[in-house]
């Protein structure tokens, strides 16, 4: 059996990310993996090949050992999954000119891929691949999942951008929120991850302190694995999320959703059957006009993508190895 070490942001406590483990694992059944957040020479001892994947991490320095980089040239290599948003950072580069194969999930930014590597193609997001392990529950009536994100709260050394986009959104979202309860909606806040710096609770508690309609609205137990995901997902009318995995799993429970996009990644998200709002233009009114219109939504009950896609990239990693 093939060992793959697989890099990416596992271990912090984030439901996108860890999701990818499943994913993987699902893809390539026949593979025995290891799930690491930095590279060392030792990682890398009977490593047949390295998957750099998936998520967007492209733009940061990898965390590996210079001895280990070095060991890294020697080996297979692949970019399975990553999101392409922003500067690839040097140690990308150089590495994504030797791999063997890049998959990347943002569309837009594939010919910008093959530049460096003729041997690129385009996936759907390696979540989707698990599909077929979905669970439906019943729908609890007139209920949303906020997915708020920790990344978007400032920090006292940020610009004053920063900070005033926070508070307009603040202010006009509550609102909004306060709305859907006084006309009898259900609200629970989902936190997508819970690491000790990335703890999207914070942002969560920010905006329920601001209503006026305050409550217990923060659900306690983050769900593991894609069977418990979308189960949970799935029991609600609509979702609102800024969180892209949020996206990802609303399209696979067939739930309507509002995206709400500070990030490029969650604005080029493909597919994209929901409603799309900008964080920075967003306002009180333009939250009331996309849970209108997305409440209306009928998803078809079939995910719009190719059912063969992945056993397409199977079949080429495979013969790559």
């Amino acid at each position: 059996m093939k060992k793959i070490l697989v890099y990416g942001w596992y271990g912090h406590l984030n439901i996108g990310d860890e999701l990818f483990v499943g994913a993987f694992r699902k893809l390539f059944p026949d593979f025995h993996f290891v799930f690491r957040d930095n590279i060392t020479i030792h990682s890398l001892e009977d490593v047949d090949a390295v998957f750099f994947g998936g998520g967007s991490f492209l733009s940061g320095r990898p965390n590996i050992t210079a001895d280990a980089f070095e060991a890294l040239k020697l080996k297979k290599v692949f970019y399975l999954g990553v999101g392409v948003e922003s500067d690839i950072h040097p140690t990308h580069i150089e590495l994504i000119t030797r791999a063997q194969l890049i998959a990347t999930r943002s569309q837009d930014q594939l010919e910008r891929l093959k530049v460096l590597n003729p041997n690129s193609i385009w996936v759907p997001d390696l979540v989707y691949a698990q599909q077929p392990d979905v669970q439906i529950s019943p729908k609890i009536n007139r209920s949303v999942l906020v997915m708020p994100n920790i990344y978007v709260v400032p920090q006292s050394s940020d610009p004053y951008w920063k900070h005033a986009s926070w508070s307009h959104f603040k202010s006009e979202f509550s609102q909004f929120l306060d709305m859907l309860v006084t006309d009898g909606h259900q609200i629970d806040f989902l936190s997508m991850s819970r690491g000790p710096e990335t703890n999207d609770d914070w942002a969560a508690g920010e905006l329920i302190a601001h209503m006026t309609r305050r409550g217990r609205y923060l659900l306690k137990e983050q769900p593991v694995g894609i069977e418990h995901v979308t189960e949970l997902i799935s029991k609600y009318s609509l979702v609102i999320t800024q969180r892209f995995h949020g996206i990802v799993l609303a399209e696979m429970a067939r739930v309507p959703y509002i995206a709400i996009h500070h990030h490029d990644k969650l604005k080029f998200c493909q597919p994209a059957e929901g409603t799309s709002l900008s964080y920075y233009n967003s306002s009180k009114q333009s939250f009331i006009d996309a849970f209108n219109s997305t409440i209306k939504m009928n998803f078809s009950s079939s995910l719009p993508i190719e059912s063969n896609i992945f056993e397409i990239l199977n079949q080429e990693v495979v013969s790559l190895i």
